[in-house]
């Protein structure tokens, strides 16, 4: 114990492998350049005359130039190119740099960066990438010996019923050994030129893949499956983020909530010692989500925009999608940060009409709710309300169920019984 506690220790104070090579990195590009600013120096220097006047400042002046307009876009792009080959941000123990690389975590680097180092960490000299796209099909990147491209639409490769289905049941991977039991299974395989799959789920539901040409150890895998889950919350929230922008422009609400409809549907309510949670029959105009913060503690999160119009479930779908993926991150805290970051949200997306919400969280025996909007009530036995608007209320649970309600419509229902010590 006193030796794990003393490496741990040791461990905080000594930069980590990103931190060394980062520096390591930027050692070795600026010792080059300093020694071909010098080198160039006394090239240009044995050039001029002796008997020239103010030879010493006229050398000077023209190695300044070849540093600033030749010598330093040289050297950037030299540190660029290794920083790519040998480091990843994403596969760092440093846990700064894997944060601020998780921040900048969108669908372009997915494709550019993140798909690459996925590869590259089980081992694989190539890898073929699976992506949903927004009419449901997969879109197909590959990557070989450090190249990668996108395939053609045209090329022959298709995701069967069958083998989605299949993956979706190895939501931590599956090696080619496991499939030659099932020919179809073992063919698809074979197709992708792969000798292990790991799926992108969300919700339960397929977003991508990737098959690589290696099995990875535990560790690589362990380092896949984090990949892979960000993975999905990117491609989601993308996918999402197309709706949106389309229906901006062509305003055909109907055609793109039925196409993301199962996109939509309320999250997993938690199973929590003592707490019996309902989740009621809800309409496209209020979603409800449910998520840890840092500290672990369970949140929820009821958002409804007041209107009818099809296309405002794609938005509220978006605005949550964003909300949970931050929270997978640990980046939110509690009330104020969940607050901030769906009005932010809401500003992003050009939103004008009005929208209210509910921000609650779940105690070991009480509720603490912040309540903002008229149209939502939150009852006790029907009849008594037991939060006030704007600010946070804390409901003790010992007097019986509690119901939230929106326009008179049950939403959600908690109800709490201290459980038995055995």
């Amino acid at each position: 114990m006193n030796s794990n506690k003393f490496k741990s220790t040791l461990k905080y104070f000594l930069p980590s492998s990103y931190q060394l090579k980062l520096s390591v990195t930027n050692l070795f590009t600026r010792t080059l350049f300093i020694l071909l600013v010098y080198l160039s120096y006394f090239l240009i220097l044995s050039q001029i005359p002796e008997q020239m006047s103010y030879r010493l400042e006229l050398a000077l002046l023209l190695t300044s130039a070849f540093a600033l307009i030749l010598y330093l876009p040289i050297i950037e792009r030299l540190t660029r190119y290794i920083r790519t080959r040998f480091l990843s941000e994403y596969l760092t123990e440093d846990a700064e740099s894997y944060r601020q690389a998780i921040k900048r975590f969108n669908f372009d680097a997915l494709v550019k960066n993140v798909f690459p180092d996925m590869v590259k960490i089980t081992g694989s000299h190539s890898g073929t990438m699976g992506v949903l796209t927004q009419n449901g099909t997969f879109a197909f990147h590959s990557y070989f010996r450090g190249r990668q491209k996108k395939l053609s639409p045209t090329k022959d490769i298709t995701v069967k019923a069958s083998f989605q289905s299949f993956l979706l049941s190895k939501r931590n991977g599956a090696s080619v050994a496991e499939t030659y039991s099932y020919e179809n299974i073992n063919n698809d395989f074979m197709e992708l030129h792969a000798n292990y799959i790991y799926p992108f789920i969300f919700r339960e539901k397929l977003f991508g893949f990737i098959a690589v040409s290696n099995i990875p150890n535990q560790e690589a895998a362990h380092s896949l499956s984090l990949l892979a889950g960000q993975s999905a919350l990117t491609i989601h929230n993308h996918i999402l983020s197309y709706h949106i922008s389309e229906n901006k422009k062509y305003q055909k609400e109907a055609e793109y909530a039925v196409r993301v409809q199962n996109l939509l549907e309320t999250g997993t309510i938690p199973e929590l010692l003592g707490w019996k949670i309902t989740a009621f029959k809800r309409t496209n105009r209020n979603l409800i989500e449910f998520f840890q913060v840092e500290d672990g503690s369970w949140f929820f999160v009821i958002l409804n925009a007041g209107k009818s119009y099809q296309h405002i479930g794609i938005i509220l779908s978006y605005i949550l999608g964003v909300v949970y993926s931050q929270s997978r991150l640990r980046i939110l805290k509690g009330f104020s940060d969940i607050k901030a970051l769906i009005q932010a949200t809401f500003q992003k997306l050009d939103w004008k009409e009005n929208y209210e919400m509910i921000i609650g969280k779940i105690g070991h025996s009480e509720l603490y709710i912040v309540q903002e909007g008229k149209q939502f009530r939150i009852t006790r036995n029907s009849e008594e309300v037991v939060a006030s608007m704007g600010w946070k209320n804390m409901i003790n649970m010992d007097k019986g169920p509690i119901i939230i309600q929106q326009r008179g419509e049950p939403v959600l229902k908690f109800y709490y019984e201290e459980p038995e010590i055995k």
